[in-house]
């Protein structure tokens, strides 16, 4: 179902004033948020809320001073992502329809994200951002704009490698642990 950007704050709502449990770099210019109380599920633990920054570029601001991008060295991201976590409450969070453009704010910090420029052939099936929530829905910022989807409705995930795999449970599309 398609999302409207002015009604992307009442999807965050839950999370506003949470400090990040869990902020991690992941593969090429992935990262992941997690908020809320954690639950074991297929023997991980997963916060109720979780953000998954996925095919983009995006880049991180410090009031307005640029801190790094996507593309910048993977240690810089980490001690970045580590401050994120021991610092900082998700206070806001603005979507522009027309630049595909999302803004997140952590207080001081904003974390720009704009889909990504390395892939050809883009489709609606591209997801810039994923927030995965707790009543198994999951909105995502796609090249037509927002959309809300049930995990259950969601088709399977192909893998290719063993990792990817395992990775993907019964109910969920990706398992954000390291």
């Amino acid at each position: 179902m398609k999302v409207p950007g002015a009604q992307i704050r009442q999807y965050f709502q839950p999370v506003f004033g949470l400090r990040p449990l869990r902020v991690r770099p992941g593969v090429g210019s992935f990262l992941t948020f997690e908020f809320g109380r954690r639950n074991r599920n297929y023997g991980h633990l997963y916060a109720q809320w979780r953000l998954w920054i996925y095919l983009s570029n995006w880049i991180l601001f410090h009031g307005d001073h640029r801190l790094l991008d996507s593309d910048a060295e993977r240690k810089r991201i980490e001690v970045i992502a580590n401050r994120l976590e021991e610092e900082t409450l998700l206070t806001d969070v603005e979507f522009d329809a027309r630049r595909r453009k999302t803004a997140f704010s952590f207080g001081d910090f904003r974390l720009v994200v704009s889909p990504a420029d390395y892939l050809d052939n883009i489709s609606d099936r591209d997801a810039y951002w994923m927030f995965f929530m707790p009543d198994h829905e999951v909105l995502s910022a796609r090249p037509s704009g927002l959309q809300l989807v049930r995990e259950d409705a969601c088709p399977p995930v192909k893998t290719t490698r063993k990792q990817d795999a395992d990775s993907h449970t019964s109910g969920r599309l990706v398992r954000l642990q390291d």
